[in-house]
């Protein structure tokens, strides 16, 4: 047994004992909080190594079947319509995999999609409550994968699983352009850049919301790391989609009276961005034009009028999930080179699971509106990170993607409640004004 395997058992074993041991209030944080443990650790479709796939999605399942059993009576009432539209989501991506893979790669996508469907049953009876138990769980996980990341940049660390692409597996083939001091592009226990970075922002945001809920420094401390966590990614798209992100969280928390220094902020942020030419500090600039990643997802963008020209019912449809070989090789989708992948979540569900699949995404973005900041400021950087990065095929994203879309209000808006000590002097005065009564 590889101590990767032994660790992710051990994960799995706590994750279930904590959900079934906490109150019946917080099972649903303990049954979350496994969850994205788990999710960064074990990268499903990236890895060899299936007791460790099925057992993460396993338990996921059983922890949220545990955590909907344990949820109190009493307590108010949540509205199914989030979840149930996120199932009609999975449900259809389901129905466009079954019959395209093997019965094994079929088994591991349906199990994937199943646990994200079992997680955002469970999203919506988070409380205020469980918010610095699951801001605590994002700053031990940017903590430790940030410091395995500098492990590996260093060469002390190598791959911490054995995963199918093997190229992925050297940091020195991965080349950071946006620190090219760095010996590569680190990922952690991932199984890919990419996917290290879009934790690194939403734990971020995460973070940036409970520092200003609970002023707990420790989380502003978390978003120093998770801007290192970033830069160690050496992931481009993602810092477009934090900035996205950040913007959405500004204006869903502004009041129209801060209206004018909000705008007074955001002039003299863009100043500095052109004084410090950050398109070039973010190798955004006419290097980025000329790389092979934007000559490849320009091309797979510019495809969606081929896609558009299919029949009604393939246009609506998809080919299926199995298909994206068949559409790269007969120029239906187009791609640098040899590069046979979308890199695009809007092309790729286009082509594979229809236009409906991109409505219902759409509408899972769209339902975070009903949760207040966090959950806009979350699926906006999904939002524009599906941009430039197939986010249905991977399993830590589409758990990032319930945890933001169906946040419950009062989870994802700051409380904006009176000092203590001011509470305290109402609360005397209340009891004196009884006593003379």
């Amino acid at each position: 047994m590889t101590p990767s395997l032994s660790l992710t058992l051990v994960v799995c074993l706590c994750t279930l004992w904590a959900t079934l041991r906490a109150e019946p209030r917080a099972a649903a944080g303990r049954a979350v909080s496994g969850t994205l443990v788990l999710a960064t650790l074990v990268p499903v479709t990236s890895i060899l190594d299936d007791l460790a796939v099925f057992a993460t999605l396993s338990t996921i399942v059983i922890a949220c079947v545990i955590a909907l059993v344990r949820h109190p009576a009493s307590a108010p009432r949540v509205s199914p319509w989030g979840s149930i539209l996120f199932a009609f989501f999975l449900a259809w991506l389901i129905a466009r995999i079954v019959g395209e893979f093997t019965p094994r790669a079929t088994l591991l996508q349906v199990g994937m999609l199943v646990s994200v469907a079992a997680l955002a049953m469970v999203v919506p009876r988070l409380t205020t409550h469980d918010l610095p138990v699951i801001a605590n769980v994002f700053l031990v996980l940017v903590l430790v994968h940030s410091a395995y990341a500098v492990l590996e940049q260093t060469g002390t660390v190598g791959a911490f699983w054995e995963l199918r692409e093997k190229s992925l597996e050297t940091i020195d083939d991965r080349q950071n352009v946006l620190a090219g001091w760095l010996t590569g592009r680190s990922q952690s226990t991932f199984g890919h850049p990419i996917p290290f970075a879009v934790f690194a922002c939403v734990a971020l945001l995460v973070l940036l919301h409970t520092a200003l809920q609970t002023r707990r420094w420790r989380d502003s401390g978390g978003i120093l790391v998770c801007v290192a966590a970033l830069i160690l990614s050496g992931t481009r798209s993602a810092i477009v989609a934090l900035l996205a992100a950040l913007a959405a969280y500004m204006l869903a928390n502004v009041r129209w009276r801060r209206l004018l220094p909000l705008l007074a902020l955001s002039g003299v942020l863009a100043i500095a961005a052109l004084v410090v030419d950050l398109p070039r500090l973010l190798a955004l600039d006419e290097r980025f034009e000329s790389s092979v990643s934007f000559i490849h997802r320009n091309l797979v963008l510019n495809s969606w009028n081929a896609l558009w020209a299919r029949d009604d019912a393939t246009r609506w449809f998809g080919s299926g999930a199995g298909a994206t070989q068949e559409l790269f090789r007969s120029g239906v989708v187009r791609g640098a080179s040899s590069l046979v992948f979308f890199d695009n979540a809007y092309i790729s569900l286009f082509a594979l699971s229809g236009l409906v699949a991109v409505i219902l995404f759409c509408a899972v973005l769209g339902w975070s509106l009903r949760g207040g900041a966090l959950a806009i400021a979350v699926a906006t950087f999904i939002a524009v990170m599906g941009g430039s990065f197939d986010e249905q095929v991977w399993h830590l994203p589409l758990v990032l993607l319930a945890f933001g879309s169906l946040l419950p209000r009062p989870f994802g808006t700051i409380r904006r409640s009176r000092p203590r000590d001011v509470q305290s002097d109402d609360t005397d005065r209340l009891a004196a004004t009884t006593e003379i009564a």
